[in-house]
């Protein structure tokens, strides 16, 4: 029950920051990243330049936000210099779960939000071959996978590290690996499925 009421705590001032709602304008707008410039799909149908692109794009640069977010805010205690009153006062495992659901949480309501903005401008360029089945699973696997696996690839790099820079080092290059070297593994490249 404590978790619980730690975890509505921290997903209300998670919502109540300005960085928060700047990352989940970013993930909306993020899915326009593949109609121009970004477009990992290699087939030339209506649903890979304009359902699948968008959707990688999007898991791709939403990741990378929200793991940059995560990191942000699993430091704000030990930037503001509290970590110890936090931890004499509050369970740091359960401080810690708390806080990753809460960022989990914040991530899902960002995805069901870019899916609710990008319905309308998806269905007007795919067409007559639309199809809601089709779209809703595009985007639940391409990004809304890699958005809860970019929190948690952050937050673990937090819990080992215990230090923001290191943590950014860290999820910077398994974020680079899984974008480049990696993209080829289907188990390795979460932040863009192959």
């Amino acid at each position: 029950m404590k978790i619980l009421r730690m975890f509505f705590l921290e997903l209300k001032r998670l919502l109540q920051s300005r960085l928060t709602w700047l990352t989940v304008l970013l993930t909306v707008l993020s899915p326009a990243a593949g109609l121009t410039f970004f477009c990992p799909a290699t087939a030339s149908t209506m649903h890979s330049v304009y359902l699948a692109n968008p959707a990688m794009a999007g898991g791709a640069a939403a990741g990378i936000l929200f793991g940059l977010l995560s990191i942000y805010e699993l430091d704000r205690v030990s930037r503001s210099r509290m970590d110890m009153l936090m931890n004499a006062a509050v369970s740091p495992m359960s401080m810690a779960l708390a806080r990753l659901m809460a960022l989990l949480a914040a991530a899902a309501a960002a995805l069901a939000l870019t899916m609710l903005v990008w319905l309308p401008v998806t269905w007007q360029l795919v067409g007559a071959v639309f199809s809601g089945t089709d779209y809703v699973l595009a985007y639940l696997l391409f990004m809304g996978l890699a958005l809860p696996l970019a929190v948690l690839a952050a937050a673990s790099a937090c819990q080992f590290t215990h230090r923001a820079d290191l943590s950014l080092v860290l999820f910077a290059a398994f974020a680079g690996l899984s974008l480049t070297v990696w993209a080829g593994n289907w188990q390795l490249c979460w932040l863009n499925p192959c």
